[in-house]
């Protein structure tokens, strides 16, 4: 029998809040991190954008990229409230990202670094460090699904008995890359986006980390992860199969 898993704490940080109740308290309240920006590094014309700044960016350390600070700083509060210790072996890190210090290939912010500063691996190494973390850190990179298959590894990883805790993190930062990216597919709206709405005009991105801390060990309060899946219908790298032939 596979064992069950919980989620013991976690965290999110992001334009509107550096805890996960201080997130929802900003959006229920109607508190939104959207604004319009004239950033040329970024683009060439105005964007909206949910961007942080020198009031929303988290206490940041030096050797440490805006990815990185931001991740760490993520980690720390959701093992603030966790008994778990990223230095004892029965606990598994992962990070997750989709493009990570992609920025530092954008001239505007390379300055300092080197290549190998650019490589998810070692940027996840470097976070280790910071923790003690014994082990070599999990890395995944999974388009916009990396949050999610990442909690699915960790989640299957305690199941099968491997590891008792899972530390799973991820972040993205907004860059030139990234936003022409998006840009290119036409996707992204010129006015701050309206999810589910008839009239939407496409996405509008932001900035953010997150964080969550799996375990075996049940307590008051705590929410089961009871499952998930990811699926691949080997159609396109950037949308669903319309007939679902590929599937069939």
């Amino acid at each position: 029998m596979m064992r069950e898993v919980f989620i013991e704490a976690d965290n999110i940080i992001s334009p509107i809040g550096l805890t996960t109740d201080e997130n929802f308290r900003n959006l229920t309240q109607g508190i939104s991190g959207i604004q319009s920006h004239e950033k040329q590094a970024f683009s060439a014309t105005p964007f909206h954008a949910s961007l942080f700044n020198e009031l929303t960016l988290p206490a940041t350390e030096a050797g440490f990229t805006k990815f990185e600070n931001i991740l760490i700083a993520s980690i720390q509060n959701a093992l603030q409230q966790s008994q778990v210790n990223l230095a004892d072996p029965t606990t598994v890190m992962i990070i997750s990202t989709t493009k990570g210090n992609v920025s530092l290939l954008e001239t505007e912010d390379s300055k300092g670094w080197n290549e190998e500063n650019i490589s998810l691996h070692h940027s996840a190494q470097k976070i280790a460090d910071h923790f003690g973390y014994k082990g070599l850190p999990v890395v995944i990179s999974n388009a916009c699904i990396s949050g999610l298959a990442a909690m699915l590894l960790g989640k299957r990883l305690i199941e099968s008995g491997q590891y008792q805790n899972a530390v799973v993190a991820g972040a993205d930062m907004i860059t030139k890359f990234v936003l022409s990216g998006f840009q290119s597919f036409q996707a992204v709206s010129d006015e701050p986006c309206r999810p589910f709405d008839e009239s939407r005009k496409g996405i509008t991105l932001g900035e953010a980390a997150a964080t969550v801390i799996l375990t075996t060990q049940k307590g008051t309060g705590l929410i089961r992860f009871s499952g998930g899946a990811v699926s691949n219908d080997a159609n396109h790298i950037s949308g669903p199969s319309r007939s679902g032939e590929e599937l069939s």
